[in-house]
């Protein structure tokens, strides 16, 4: 068996770059820069005030309490019409360009706000308050990098720069694939022995949630023809899950499935709980994932190798995978220690410290154990007890929680 990092090797290994689309860059958020962008000029275009306050020369008010004839107003987006002599101040306010002559901006919580006459309390240093030419940007330079995942804050810079129109990685198509008997859909009778296919609707929002594109196949009764067929007809999307019917059962078709289209087999198992048997397979052309029935293994196996590879088809090129961190754990964990364990737990910030509360249930067909969990506390082979206080590795998969 592969281990987890080996896994991920082959899978990114197998991962090529897909095409690019032109879209608005107010519906690029969750979207994945495909090309430097550039800025057109410095930003700010001149020295301007962070503050409300009086623009000042700072050797006049070097001898507190300093008394200074204000000769104009001057809110943001104007340009001051008279330029700051010895013993004048111009009233500025937040974001408006310093006039000529001035230095410094004196706050106005340091003055008594007049309008005719000001009077400045305390001595500034020469430049207080003063945001200079391109402290922002710098007109040529590259201000956001080609592989930049876009978030608000990546929007606000494309407005800056006035890029209304950006290259973005495609969202991937991924067909996704329910196999076995025992599966019901959602709006259908229940009979004893039945499951609700639970796996194809939670595969969808995480194929969302990393910004592709799922396509809902629907479900594959337990026979090697139905499993070629649902096979073929998902091999028009980008990438293809299959959850379920990947294990040595009787009724496990999928193996037989690939081999009669051709596949080339990555891997079949990998050396982890919950998740052991896991499929990467090349399906003519096609990347091919096949995961475990067990909602919770095949949601962590998602996480794991999915998502990455997700990333770095729409051109993703730092944070890849999952970020891993120190947590404190606080309270016990216990593993068979026979493979690497990931454990589900609920990451908390409190006083500067990551702090890891394990769900009640870990068992891999409990699906509710996923529910407020946003990391997986790693418990290495050959290990079988953690104790609460103790440091663990944890692979961080949503925001912590703050308490």
């Amino acid at each position: 068996m592969l281990s987890v990092e080996e896994a991920q090797e082959r899978v990114l290994a197998e991962i090529a770059v897909i095409g690019t689309e032109r879209v608005a860059f107010t519906e690029a958020l969750g979207r994945v820069l495909r090309e430097d962008v550039i800025a057109t000029a410095d930003v700010p275009q001149a020295d301007n005030t962070a503050m409300d306050g009086y623009a000042v020369r700072a050797d006049d008010i070097a001898n507190p309490p300093v008394r200074l004839k204000v000769i104009e107003d001057l809110p943001a987006g104007t340009v001051a019409t008279q330029r700051v002599e010895k013993g004048t101040a111009i009233r500025i306010m937040t974001g408006a360009l310093i006039p000529e002559g001035a230095d410094t901006v004196a706050h106005v919580e340091i003055t008594d706000a007049g309008s005719d006459f000001v009077t400045i309390n305390h001595t500034l240093k020469r430049g207080t308050n003063l945001r200079k030419r391109g402290e922002d940007m710098r007109a040529g330079e590259v201000v956001l990098a080609e592989g930049t995942p876009i978030g608000p804050a990546e929007i606000g810079v494309l407005a800056g720069v006035q890029k209304s129109v950006v290259h973005v990685g495609r969202r991937p198509e991924v067909a996704i694939i329910s196999t076995g008997d025992e599966i019901v859909d959602v709006d259908q009778p229940r009979p004893m022995g039945k499951v609700v296919n639970s796996n194809s609707y939670s595969l969808a929002a995480l194929v969302r949630e990393t910004g592709a594109l799922p396509r809902m196949i629907g479900i594959v009764p337990d026979t090697r023809e139905a499993t070629i067929a649902a096979i073929q007809s998902a091999l028009e999307s980008d990438f293809i899950i299959s959850s379920g019917g990947v294990s040595v059962g009787a009724y496990d078709f999928v193996k037989d499935a690939l081999d009669a289209l051709g596949a080339e087999t990555k891997f079949w198992q990998i050396a982890m709980k919950p998740g052991k048997p896991v499929v990467l397979s090349r399906v003519r052309g096609r990347v091919y994932f096949g995961l475990p029935g067990n909602p919770v293994s095949c949601m962590v196996s998602f996480l794991l190798f999915i998502a990455p590879a997700l990333r770095k088809a729409m051109g993703q090129k730092s944070a890849i995978l999952p970020p891993t961190v120190k947590t404190r754990l606080m309270g016990p964990l216990k593993s068979r220690g026979d493979r690497r364990n990931y454990l589900r737990v609920r990451v908390v910030a409190r006083d500067g410290e990551l702090l890891t509360y394990p769900m009640p249930s870990q068992g891999s067909g409990v699906s509710t154990s996923m529910v407020r969990a946003n990391g997986l506390a790693i418990v290495e082979t050959a290990i079988t007890n953690v104790s609460a206080g103790e440091s663990i590795a944890t692979v961080l998969f949503g925001t912590p929680f703050s308490e």
